[in-house]
Formats: structure tokens, sequence, C-alpha cells
């Protein structure tokens, strides 16, 4: 069963850690092809490449990715929820997670993705939360058909 979600228009706001302020930015997908996002042509049986950036990491931090993969355009009707975990192992400025085919991409033919992370930071200071992001998501191709590993 599938909890229910704040809609995509409640965003959450997202806070700082200390002592060095920075503002958790919303996640991104690198490989979305604006207007139609990701596509067969991003071959999504491999996964879907989320990542967030351009903020100071340090080893030890935790960074979740927490993921929605809804059956329709707007983030509304959630279809599987999942998420990962990245242990941050040396300071860095970039975190990424590949989202899963088997049970999570193969689930929806046509709809949308959100992400959103929350930073656990090794030093014990007060968890963050970035804004969700969304994105288009369609495995159908313009004749109808739909793609995947084996077509």
């Amino acid at each position: 069963m599938i909890a229910e979600r704040e809609p995509i228009s409640h965003a959450r706001t997202a806070t700082t850690r200390s002592p060095h302020v920075h503002e958790l930015d919303f996640p991104e997908f690198p490989y979305e092809e604006p207007p139609a996002g990701i596509t067969c042509q991003q071959k999504p049986w491999n996964g879907v490449l989320v990542r967030v950036d351009q903020i100071p990491f340090k080893t030890g931090d935790k960074i979740t990715f927490h993921v929605t993969v809804c059956s329709d355009d707007t983030g509304l009707t959630p279809a599987v929820k999942t998420r990962g975990v990245v242990s941050i192992t040396a300071d860095t400025t970039s975190a990424s997670y590949t989202i899963p085919w088997n049970g999570v991409l193969d689930t929806v033919t046509k709809g949308s993705i959100i992400a959103f992370c929350t930073l656990t930071p090794a030093d014990g200071s007060a968890p963050s939360t970035s804004q969700d992001a969304i994105v288009q998501y369609s495995r159908q191709e313009r004749d109808g058909t739909v793609c995947g590993p084996d077509n």
C-alpha cells in the first residue's frame, strides 16, 4: 500500500546545516531531455540518475534520496516509492543515486518521477531536507509501443 503524500505544491522548505551554513539544493536529473523528461532515449532500464551537487559534503555525511514514481504527470498518483542512502567517503560537492528499473521504473509506462533528499551530517548537526524535484517520465514511443530492456 502506498502511503499518502503531501501534494507537490506543498514543497518542503530547505533547511541549513551548521557550523557552515549551506542550503541543500533540490536534486536534479542530469540526463533529462527538456521538455520531454526521461524517455526511451535515456534507456531507463539501465536506471535513472538523480544527483545533488554544489554542496560541501563531508566524510561520513549520509544523503538519503527519496523517490516516488507516479502514474500521472503531476505527481499526485504515487505508484511506487524507494529510497537510496549514499554514504560520503571523502569530502566532495556531489552525491548521486541511480533509481532502479526492477520494481520501480518498470512499474509505470507514463507519468512522473519525484525526488527529494535528506542530508544527515556526520558532525551530528540537524539534518536538512531539500525541496521536491519532478521530471516527466515516459516509456511510450511515438507509435504507441512501450520500450523496455527487451525491445
